[in-house]
């Protein structure tokens, strides 16, 4: 997989590159990207030619690449708008190298990376408009405990709180969350609540 990022600043290249431990291609505009195949390509939000995030240029851009926005003073309101723009995922520009690759593989292998508050602000935008299920036949491959957990994380709960109304740790209901993932054939909370309203 090769990586590219726009930005002018050397540091934030350096660190990226750290990240990914791969040869990472610098763009000097969005230009660049036309004619450009690889896949990931990180866009620094701190560049001062780029176009607005509501502009729908980027829906061009972004439909032809798996694109990325870094940004140095990351805001929900920043993050909801990136999505909005089509952007595959959303960051702090100098996120832990960890937090950054795990970003980059997410969107690398075709999903889409959001942060804990806008995953559970749509989950709960979806759920104010889509009805449950009359049935409970998606749950059905669950052990009860995994159909609690399924159906607080559907909701939009976030691990603590499903932790807190279970009585259980954090870390068992990541191990629960795996498991249901596993067994359902969905890739995060978001699929998890697609299937719970009958969307997938």
């Amino acid at each position: 997989m090769n990586y590219s990022i726009l930005t002018a600043d050397p540091f934030l290249f350096a660190h990226v590159q750290q990240a990914t431990q791969q040869a990472l291609i610098r763009l000097d505009s969005l230009a660049a990207l036309a004619g450009r195949s690889e896949g990931v390509v990180l866009i620094d939000l701190a560049l001062a030619a780029l176009p607005a995030l509501n502009d729908p240029a980027w829906l061009s851009y972004t439909a032809e690449h798996q694109i990325i926005f870094v940004s140095s003073a990351p805001s929900d309101a920043e993050h909801l708008a990136a999505l909005t723009a089509g952007a595959r995922g959303y960051c702090h520009a100098y996120a832990a190298s960890e937090s950054l690759l795990a970003v980059i593989n997410v969107v690398a292998a075709g999903g889409v990376w959001a942060g804990p508050a806008i995953l559970q602000a749509l989950i709960r935008s979806m759920n104010k408009l889509f009805a449950p299920k009359d049935t409970d036949a998606w749950m059905a491959p669950l052990t009860a405990r995994e159909r609690e957990v399924a159906i607080l994380a559907s909701n939009g709960n976030v691990n603590k709180d499903i932790a807190r109304e279970l009585g259980i740790t954090e870390r068992t209901v990541k191990f629960h969350l795996g498991l249901i993932f596993e067994k359902l054939k969905v890739s995060d909370r978001l699929q998890l609540a697609l299937l719970a309203k009958g969307i997938r």
